[in-house]
This record gives C-alpha cells, structure tokens and sequence, in this order.
C-alpha cells in the first residue's frame, strides 16, 4: 500500500484531493479504495473503485468538529471488511457460502433488468434471484435480514 503525506504544502491537514489506497482482500485480490472528505468537512468517505464498473463498497465516518479526519479508523474499517468472505462461487458458477453470514451492501447503480438492484457481496455482483436460489439450500431455517449503515454490514 502506498503511503501518502496528508500534510499540504501550507502546512493545513485537511485533504482537498481525494486519497486512492490500495488494500488486499481475504482472497489475495487488490481493492482500490477513494478516501475523500465531504460535505464541508463532516464525513470521510471510502469509495471501491472498480475497473470500468460503478461503485463498490462504500464506508462513510463521520469527522467530529474542530478535529482531524479519522483516516486511520477508516483504513481498519475496510482492513476488516475485507478481511473475511462470505460466498464464493463454486466452478459451477453456483453460490456457496463460508460463514452462514452473508454481509452486503446494495448498489442502485447497476440495476437487473428488472429493476431491482444489485448486492454486493465481497468483490461480487449478486442479483436477487440468484440470492434466492442459494437461500433455497436452507429452507424451512430461519433468516434475518437487517438494514445497517453504509459500511457497517
């Protein structure tokens, strides 16, 4: 992972430019993260970057007033989001679970043809019939589902 200098040639801390970072997966693959401060200096955002994609994970932190954007808590953030998988894809291309967990976040970015969006579960598109077809494996169990915030999945 690169090191950058949050330090600007004035002397001043806070980040103009977004900061690109590069993380390692639980599989050994490369995850390009934008850090950037928004919305006049409150939030500090993590953005995945995908190759000719839209957006992957998102993480967001609030930035306390008067105080510096914490860039380290959001680096362990996404250090332990990526830490562990929950699915992969057999060589059937068929859904298997790791954890009997599956954490995601939804992307109305890139929409089914049926307008429903897409999950994104680690570095992977999921729609929701294929969900669907996976949960079928463990019907009469129990399900939660609960809505978290962004990047806290």
């Amino acid at each position: 992972m690169e090191v950058i200098d949050l330090t600007h040639a004035d002397g001043s801390d806070e980040t103009e430019e977004p900061i690109v970072d590069e993380y390692l997966d639980a599989s050994g693959k490369k995850r390009v993260f934008r850090l950037a401060v928004y919305a006049a200096g409150t939030f500090l955002e993590a953005v995945e970057l995908r190759d000719g994609e839209p957006t992957g994970l998102r993480f967001i932190l609030p930035v306390k007033p008067d105080e510096l954007p914490p860039w380290g808590s959001m680096r362990d953030k996404i250090r332990e989001r990526l830490s562990q998988r929950d699915l992969v894809r057999d060589e059937k291309g068929k859904l298997q679970d790791l954890r009997r967990v599956i954490r995601a976040q939804l992307s109305d970015e890139d929409r089914t043809d049926s307008g429903t969006p897409v999950l994104l579960i680690d570095d992977m598109k999921v729609t929701w019939e294929e969900l669907g077809e996976y949960l079928m494996t463990y019907s009469g169990w129990g399900l939660r589902l609960e809505i978290r915030d962004c990047g806290d999945e």
